[in-house]
């Protein structure tokens, strides 16, 4: 059996009113990503927002997409995680979002906002 990427687990469902104009944001409590550095750090968020169609993004499976970067080898900096979600994001709406990410890391003083402006790249 064969594991589904984390762009296979991202779900949507069916706008009962796609022709009532609706903003949606997703604001989501990101775990820890990196098991070596235990970043992101308790309190960073992501935020998915755009213009409901036809399609919404599905809320568990929603969640069940960001776990699916828990320790991946692949997608392994913040910059990467946002453009990847904004993407996969767009791309099973057919539309546009935007994610923004507050993050916060243990051992530095610092705070980083990653925002991502994404376009549905296939059709």
């Amino acid at each position: 059996m064969t594991v589904p990427t984390p762009a296979e687990r991202l779900k949507t469902i069916a706008n009962a009113r796609p022709g009532l104009p609706t903003v949606v944001e997703h604001v989501l409590h990101l775990p820890e990503l990196c098991p070596a550095t235990h970043n992101p750090a308790p309190g960073s968020t992501l935020t998915l927002r755009y213009e409901a169609g036809e399609r919404l993004l599905e809320l568990f499976s929603l969640d069940a997409y960001v776990d699916a970067f828990v320790g991946h080898p692949v997608v392994r900096d913040m910059e990467f995680f946002v453009q990847t979600v904004a993407q996969d994001s767009a791309d099973a709406l057919g539309a546009e979002v935007t994610a923004s990410a507050d993050v916060r890391f243990k051992a530095l003083r610092q705070e980083q906002r990653v925002t991502v402006l994404a376009r549905p790249e296939v059709g």
